[in-house]
């Protein structure tokens, strides 16, 4: 099975969070830098510094370079050494994961990395709000020695490594200071990374500064004499930025995309890695009765035109998809491709045999900070609209309004901001459809998708594949969610940038860490 990392927004009950000037006590240098800046742009601040609380997906550009993994991924997105120099499973069964940390690592601070410490910020993050949290939290984490730390699952997890890289936040080790004193965790950085936040040259909302870590362990690897972080919550002004110099990196849109095509000063790279569509988070009917009955939820997947909806929303940066998987990934399955033509007669008549031929109102929570996001709901909304479902939008203007609302519970369906994994694996399908997953804040449990789930948990190597598409199966024939596109992500950069590419198998970039200026 190819190992994809989740690209999702944190559902952790946080706020988002006013960042104070703090410098968390880190010693800073130049020792191994250059003389090149590398400026990111970003459309939203962090709703905190502390890796057990912030938002995922693009937000590890605020994490990355202040806080070194234990394990990272190559080149050809397989596993890769971090501060862990060593790992995998021990004995059979999938139950039993080791690290071996590097000789010599230290913090920021100048104090020597231990597997105690790696331990204690584990159980730290295991206990936080953010989205790592759900995938810590059954885990057991032991150090036998200095040097080495033990990860027990109560069950089959065939991509445990994964839980370390940078996507799942947790392998982001955070020093004794700062677990000491955990409230300055989201406005300090308390982190092994090559770089070092820099508050006094911040303004918390607005641009976050990193410099160099003169105890990091390899210092031919700091590249910049500075990284900094701006917020510009309009893309448009985004682009401009990029065009003119001001900043040098960005996530796109099908919107702006195609304005910097051509352009030999900037390069766009895109990559199919998420679906897009409704996240039907109320299906035992708590909010709202009707998502309990799968006919209702049948009929929702009937009632859009999603090849229209696409082309409108995505330009050619988009797929039309029925299901919670991408195409040319394990978990796609041929079988739920066909299961939902665009058919809004059917649609009527699953209503009206379920008992609401005279429609039903699905309240919405999205965040309309993401335009594109906006142009979907509106879309799904129109289409909705023609079999009687009408959806109460609610507009979040950043990430945690988006996270304060969802936690709420008040809400029947949600649309996730930039968009929800596609990924087919164990990560992704736990994460929504799972009783105990990330996604899943009404606990809603199904016996199928339980069966299907532990059949992909426990599968060798050579029936991942299939058992990927088993679960994606029952996942789409019991229409737990509304996938209508397969969304592209889209970065842009200056020319100027070597090193910027997604790296195989995962739905992220390299490491903003690992780039460098020509």
């Amino acid at each position: 099975m190819k190992r994809r990392t989740l690209l999702h927004a944190s559902v952790g009950a946080v706020a988002a969070l006013t960042l104070a000037a703090c410098g968390g006590g880190h010693s800073t240098g130049t020792a191994g830098a250059g003389s090149a800046t590398l400026t990111i742009g970003m459309s939203s601040a962090p709703n905190s510094l502390d890796p057990a609380q912030i938002a995922t997906g693009p937000f590890v550009n605020y994490l990355d370079p202040a806080y070194a993994s234990l394990l990272t991924r190559d080149a050809d997105g397989a596993l890769a050494a971090g501060l862990a120099d060593k790992w995998g499973y021990v004995g059979s069964g999938n139950t039993t994961f080791k690290l071996q940390l590097r000789a010599g690592v230290k913090f920021a601070d100048g104090t020597p990395i231990t597997a105690a410490d790696v331990v204690a910020s584990l159980k730290y993050v295991q206990k936080g709000s953010g989205p790592a949290a759900s995938y810590y939290r059954p885990l057991t984490f032991s150090a036998p020695d200095a040097s080495t730390v033990l990860v027990k699952a109560p069950s089959p997890n065939p991509d445990m490594g994964a839980l370390f890289t940078p996507a799942f936040v947790g392998g982001a080790v955070i020093s004794p200071a700062g677990l000491k004193a955990p409230k300055t965790l989201a406005s300090a950085t308390f982190g092994a990374g090559p770089y070092v936040y820099n508050a006094a040259q911040s303004v918390s909302g607005d641009h976050y500064v990193y410099l160099p870590n003169k105890n990091f362990y390899d210092q031919s690897a700091i590249h910049f004499k500075k990284i900094t972080v701006r917020v510009i919550p309009n893309i448009n002004s985004e682009v401009q930025a990029l065009k003119s110099g001001q900043i040098d990196f960005m996530y796109g849109s099908p919107d702006v995309a195609p304005t910097v095509a051509g352009s030999t000063s900037i390069t766009t790279v895109k990559k199919p890695t998420t679906w897009a569509g409704l996240f039907l988070l109320d299906r035992d009917g708590t909010v709202v009765k009707g998502l309990a009955d799968e006919r209702v939820r049948q009929a929702l997947n009937y009632a859009v035109d999603r090849v229209a909806i696409t082309k409108a929303v995505y330009g050619d940066y988009g797929t039309p998809v029925t299901q919670p998987a991408m195409p040319g990934y394990d978990g796609y399955s041929a079988k739920a491709a066909g299961m939902y033509a665009y058919d809004p007669a059917k649609a009527k008549q699953l209503l009206a045999q379920a008992g609401y031929a005279g429609g039903l109102t699905i309240p919405v929570n999205y965040g309309s900070f993401d335009p594109t996001t906006s142009k979907l709901v509106q879309a799904i909304q129109g289409q909705l609209a023609k079999v009687g479902v009408h959806l109460k939008l609610t507009a979040a203007t950043n990430f945690g309004g988006w996270i304060n609302d969802l936690l709420t519970k008040k809400y029947g369906a949600t649309v996730l901001s930039p968009g929800q994994g596609g990924d087919e694996n164990y990560y992704a399908q736990q994460a929504g459809f799972t009783k105990t997953g990330l996604m899943n804040v009404f606990g809603a449990d199904d016996k199928d998708v339980d069966a299907a789930f532990t059949e992909l948990a426990t599968s060798k190597a050579q029936s991942a594949g299939p058992a990927a598409q088993a679960l994606t199966d029952v996942i789409t024939s019991k229409a737990l969610a509304l996938p209508v596109s397969g969304a592209d992500t889209i970065v842009m950069y200056s020319a100027k940038l070597k090193g910027v590419k997604f790296v195989p198998g995962t739905a992220f970039t390299t490491s903003d860490t690992t780039w460098t200026s020509r």
